[in-house]
């Protein structure tokens, strides 16, 4: 017997009880009406009809014919049903008390309802309850694929790929592929639920200056956030900038540039760069659409595989000024320091991939709100013996904006990498770089940037193996992009 059954069973036991409880409530207090017939109010015999009115059975007397047609009451009998329908609301909400009230309904009637989640303190409760479902394994797999596929399609107030669709649906998807170890799934129902991920819609998030200058060129990081299983083949690409004046060169280059999915990880937030050039000035309010492409390869139960596209398109809203915001250089020992431990765990490698290579470093090191007006834009190096084998460029925000970075490689060796060790002739170069610093400007936070860092630190460079690669889980998500040119010469890109 399956969960959704004994559910059944369990409604059809409380209907009856309830049903017992009000039957047992009428029949004791309202059945045993007079209905016109002269009763004694104590021991309920007929009465005579004529004056005064006496019982034959125990003698009671009256002189008001009223008196004689009352209903019977069994207050008894309705001190029992009350006591037994307290009893049975008790043990609702002690078994009520650990879980959702939601669990008192079929998964196919509360997966119906998830639509109107928006509507109500009670069905906001229904994600999260679905949510917890999945992670308990105690939804079958049907009712899984049922809700994937409300997932996948969304609703009409929260789309597929927009911010309220993140909010109502993120969290179940995230949770869709995953079964506990009791609660093993077939390999046909992985399949069916990798085509459902397959065909899913990326929320896509642009990080831009609110304000920028007609001097330098702006840099947009694009924040992919996907549910695509790990061996879709994926490509992102701009197809369109409207009400944006960039320039023919600028236009045609975004267009021709095929953002490609090199490796999969546990992370679904990913992150590139796109260059905009620089912009007239004046404001400027429009729209880029960026394109996707996923494609999951033939298995032995979905032999044609999965193809699906979509478009995406986000507002961009832009003030160019004349001139560039003047910024003053700071660097002294403590927050070079803090430089340094931000990018202290140095190199991580994984065995195989085109991009196998990457920085980890920990922005939050200059989360202190002292240096909300600094901005960190910096050229980071591995360097072999005063040689660069790979250069990043990264900023953020000082202060409570740092979690938030925008990055770019500019050079990447990796077969000298791949043997790179932890010792004197490796090192870590950091310098700070007002261009890049100047990005920053404008973005994550309301504070307005004043300085930028503009030390130099070299560190010993710290290397962490990962002992297997990034696609590992079948529910790994991409991480990594590599930029496609044109000439099919694909460059690295990894944070």
């Amino acid at each position: 017997m399956n969960f959704e059954t004994t559910l059944i069973l369990v409604w059809i036991s409380v209907l009856l009880f309830a049903t017992t409880i009000i039957y047992s409530l009428w029949w004791s207090l309202f059945w045993d009406r007079s209905r016109g017939q002269r009763r004694c109010p104590k021991c309920w015999h007929h009465v005579q009809e004529r004056f005064p009115f006496r019982c034959n059975e125990c003698g009671y007397l009256t002189i008001f014919e009223g008196n004689l047609f009352h209903t019977r009451r069994r207050y008894g009998w309705a001190a029992i049903a009350i006591l037994a329908l307290m009893t049975g609301t008790l043990w609702l909400r002690d078994q009520l008390s650990t879980r959702s009230w939601w669990s008192l309904f079929p998964d196919r009637m509360v997966i119906a309802m998830l639509p109107l989640a928006d509507d109500g303190e009670t069905f906001r409760e229904i994600p999260l309850y679905l949510a917890n479902c999945l992670m308990r394994g105690e939804m079958s797999d049907a009712n899984r694929l049922r809700l994937l596929s409300q997932c996948v399609h969304g609703d009409s107030w929260a789309t597929p790929g927009s911010y309220q669709w993140l909010n109502k649906f993120a969290s179940i998807v995230e949770k869709i592929d995953l079964f506990p170890p009791t609660a093993p799934v077939s390999d046909a129902t992985m399949d069916e639920i990798e085509q459902g991920l397959n065909a899913l819609a990326p929320v896509i998030i642009l990080d831009m200056p609110l304000k920028w200058n007609s001097v330098e060129p702006i840099f947009i990081s694009v924040n992919v956030m996907d549910w695509w299983p790990a061996l879709s083949e994926v490509t992102l690409r701009v197809t369109a900038v409207n009400d944006i004046p960039v320039t023919a060169s600028a236009l045609e280059r975004l267009t021709h540039e095929v953002w490609q999915r090199a490796t999969a990880a546990n992370a679904n937030n990913t992150t590139f760069t796109i260059n905009f050039d620089s912009l007239p000035v004046g404001t400027h309010n429009g729209e880029i659409s960026i394109a996707w492409e996923s494609n999951l390869p033939a298995s032995t139960n979905a032999p044609l595989g999965s193809h699906a596209k979509g478009v995406v398109t986000k507002s961009v809203n832009i003030d160019v000024q004349p001139t560039k915001e003047i910024l003053s250089p700071i660097s002294n020992s403590e927050l070079d320091a803090l430089v340094k431990e931000a990018f202290e765990p140095g190199l991580i490698r994984w065995p195989e991939g085109n991009a196998r290579h990457a920085f980890s470093y920990q922005p939050y090191k200059t989360s202190s709100s002292e240096l909300d007006a600094v901005a960190f834009g910096m050229i980071v190096e591995a360097m072999e013996n005063g040689v660069p084998r790979r250069r990043l460029n990264v900023w953020w925000r000082g202060g409570r904006g740092g979690s938030r970075t925008g990055f770019e490689i500019v050079l990447e060796d990796q077969i000298a990498l791949d043997h790179a060790e932890k010792s004197d002739n490796w090192t870590l170069r950091i310098r700070g770089d007002e261009i890049l610093a100047r990005r920053v400007a404008g973005m994550y936070g309301n504070a307005p940037i004043t300085q930028w860092w503009s030390g130099q630190v070299e560190i010993p460079m710290n290397v962490s193996d990962r002992t297997s690669d990034r696609t590992t889980g079948r529910s790994d998500r991409g991480r990594a992009w590599v930029l496609q040119e044109p000439a099919a010469d694909v460059k690295p890109k990894s944070n």
